[in-house]
């Protein structure tokens, strides 16, 4: 995949701007408020239809009433020229070569890509819905007809939920406990599938882009474990007194998490603010050993790595096309011998856009 340009309408603080890219690094530069996140979040809009930052009304700029983005790409020898719209009434717009889209699904399908932000190290410390949301992604990512499944399963889950507060319905709650079982199973799998690989991928990261010796693994846990559906089924029955009696579904798919260990001791609790940082990017860096010519969305991934470290993830990440931003003195970068600045598309942004 390769993303060639975008046009960028009243988008956050742009009001119009057009970025042509390279097929390989594409370096962002400039100041705190100069626009770098603005225009990666455009890019991770384009490609699966939603912001990272929030609302999609929130990215709109704020003295105009809609945003435009037009970004063309190709995938597989294909063009694919994308058009995104999104005004204050809420109405929302994504075309494909002219074709409206009904499914977000359908952009995930075709757009392959990494992202990472500095928040993503709250990928370790935070709650497990984060990460649920961080594997649900790369498994949609992989297999797109996910998505479907995983909104039956919630729709499924809240009518299960509405039961279990409804006493003199006991006997229709059997119907969502097999479409629940079905559905979470088929998510257990996929996910148990992805962290294996995430786990093995993660490591090698670690080891040679960063050179850690220690060991670097990701460890599923959910909250039910079973060989197939029906066991699925009668491990979720268990816990049917007490999902009467709090009310909601204790135990499912929509309680699991996953561990990221660093030489077999929990990262959030012995690891270092450094490590932590390191076994994040190494984490999502992982991600693009999954797909085939993924693209890299890399948000301030510099920072705080000393020039050896910067160095060999510029090594990983020319592997790619990518668009990193910066706010470092590309000269020491040049001088260091950590980058060749003409090896790269550096795009210089001001504050006034």
């Amino acid at each position: 995949m390769k993303i060639k340009s975008i046009h960028i309408e009243n988008f956050r603080g742009y009001k119009d701007r057009f970025f042509e890219f390279k097929d390989k690094m594409n370096l962002i530069v400039g100041n705190n408020a100069s626009g770098k996140t603005s225009l990666l979040e455009a890019l991770y809009f384009c490609m699966c239809g939603k912001s990272f930052k929030g609302r999609d009304i929130d990215a709109i700029n704020f003295d105009s009433f809609y945003f435009k983005l037009e970004m063309l790409s190709e995938v597989d020898d294909i063009e694919y020229n994308l058009f995104c719209y999104v005004d204050r009434n809420s109405d929302k717009r994504i075309m494909i070569n002219g074709k409206k889209i009904n499914r977000l699904s359908e952009l995930i399908s075709i757009f392959k890509f990494v992202f990472f932000d500095p928040d993503t190290t709250e990928l370790i410390k935070r709650q497990p819905k984060l990460r649920r949301r961080f594997l649900d992604m790369e498994v949609t990512k992989l297999y797109p007809y996910m998505t479907k499944v995983y909104s039956e399963y919630q729709k499924a889950l809240l009518s299960r939920n509405a039961f279990l507060k409804s006493y003199d319905k006991k006997d229709i709650i059997d119907l969502y406990d097999t479409q629940i079982s079905q559905l979470g199973f088929l998510i257990f799998q996929k996910r148990q599938e992805i962290i294996n690989k995430l786990s093995i991928e993660a490591q090698k990261v670690f080891s040679y882009v960063f050179e850690n010796k220690s060991m670097l693994e990701l460890k599923y846990m959910p909250s039910i474990v079973a060989s197939d559906k029906e066991e699925y089924y009668k491990e979720m029955k268990k816990s049917i007194d007490r999902d009467f009696s709090f009310g909601y579904t204790t135990k499912g798919v929509h309680r699991d998490d996953f561990e990221i260990l660093i030489d077999k001791k929990s990262a959030i609790n012995f690891a270092s603010e450094g490590q932590i940082k390191l076994a994040a990017i190494s984490v999502v860096l992982a991600t693009s050993l999954l797909y085939p010519e993924p693209v890299l969305i890399l948000d301030d991934v510099f920072s705080e790595l000393d020039k050896f470290k910067i160095r060999n993830l510029v090594k990983f990440i020319s592997q790619y096309q990518s668009f990193v931003t910066s706010a470092e003195d590309l000269r020491a970068f040049e001088r260091e011998g950590i980058l060749e600045i003409g090896s790269a598309n550096v795009i210089f942004l001001e504050k006034n856009l």
